[in-house]
């Protein structure tokens, strides 16, 4: 119950912004000034990298996701995260945060449909809070040079969380991992950041 109240608090939580705008950066998400859109924002393949695109006064505009932080999409917070500049979705927010696979969902929202393949990047992404760096659900023993290796050694306090995630083959694992540190962080079973 608690980790549905948990993913349910995320919409009462986010900023009084348009449903659909746009962030170039942290600063215009935090001060509730993003770039309103018309519609519905997508993220495409464009010539090897991935673009942003949305409408705006009636005319169809594109945007190197690299230029810009992140998005509001009916409601929902993405942002693109630095490795692959891809955009992942917020999922959960509380001691940890946890974002899934963005390109996944926005196929989901348009075509509205239950699930989706990830066809890049990784089904599962963690964050420390909303504007620190996002790092792939991926945390592999032998592993000290990536991004994830970085983000585990830098707060320890997720550690246990961090073994448990290990390789991050199954999101539907890695989400009710998540939800569960929660918990035990709000019970005082377990230690947060």
């Amino acid at each position: 119950m608690r980790g549905l109240l948990l993913l349910g608090t995320l919409g009462i939580a986010m900023h009084a912004v348009a449903q659909n705008a746009l962030f170039r950066s942290y600063a215009e998400y935090a001060a509730a000034k993003g770039e309103a859109v018309d519609g519905a924002i997508d993220v495409e393949p464009s010539w090897g990298r991935f673009a942003v695109v949305f409408a705006k006064e009636g005319r169809e505009q594109r945007i190197a996701t690299r230029k810009v932080w992140g998005f509001m999409n009916n409601g929902a917070l993405y942002r693109i995260e630095p490795q692959g500049h891809l955009p992942v979705r917020l999922m959960a927010q509380g001691a940890i945060w946890y974002w899934e696979n963005g390109l996944a969902h926005l196929r989901m929202q348009r075509d509205s449909t239950a699930a989706a393949a990830v066809e890049y990047g990784q089904a599962a992404y963690l964050s420390r809070d909303v504007q620190g760096p996002i790092v792939p659900a991926v945390f592999k023993a032998d592993d000290s040079s990536s991004p994830s290796a970085k983000f585990k050694a830098a707060w320890p306090a997720y550690g246990a969380l961090l073994e448990q995630i290990g390789e991050g083959g199954n999101m539907e694992r890695v989400r009710q991992l998540v939800v569960e540190y929660e918990v035990a962080v709000e019970e005082g079973r377990a230690t947060g950041p």
